[in-house]
């Protein structure tokens, strides 16, 4: 007696590409569900949020509209962040190097890592920074704690 074969589920797509359909095609929701590995209630939610569908017999997309629906999708959740700043993934927010105490690892001749915990989870965020960049940070960072104390 053998065991059954259980099949892993599809590996979700994350948005590595804004460009997955061709831009002429029309894609009907089973198309897109196939195409970007999704339920069919998140392509509810796409519509909802402004994919633009073509109300037929059946609903249907046009590839030029995925395309464009998924570059605003990635624009729109880029967070930028000045250099004394890390964006968090764990808590989804900004931390400050200058309020944060960080830790500093040197990777190689030309690369540091500067990393904090995050107050709000306890994770760890890392970010590379150049040594020009380190130094002004440090020397930010020491301006800020001698405003904060009175001599």
């Amino acid at each position: 007696m053998s065991a059954p074969v259980i099949e892993k589920p599809a590996k979700r797509q994350t948005l590595k590409s804004a460009r997955l359909a061709r831009a002429h095609w029309l894609y009907s929701i089973e198309d897109v569900i196939a195409l970007y590995l999704v339920s069919r209630q998140t392509v509810r939610n796409w519509m909802r949020y402004g994919l633009k569908a073509i109300e037929a017999q059946k609903t249907l997309f046009l590839g030029q509209d995925l395309n464009e629906f998924h570059a605003w999708r990635r624009k729109e959740a880029k967070v930028p962040c000045s250099f004394e700043e890390i964006y968090c993934v764990c808590c989804k927010q900004k931390h400050s190097f200058l309020i944060e105490p960080f830790t500093v690892e040197q990777r190689g001749k030309f690369r540091t890592l500067v990393s904090i915990q995050c107050p709000e989870t306890g994770g760890r965020t890392t970010k590379f920074v150049r040594e020009s960049d380190l130094h002004r940070l440090r020397d930010l960072q020491k301006r800020n704690c001698s405003a904060e104390t009175p001599d």
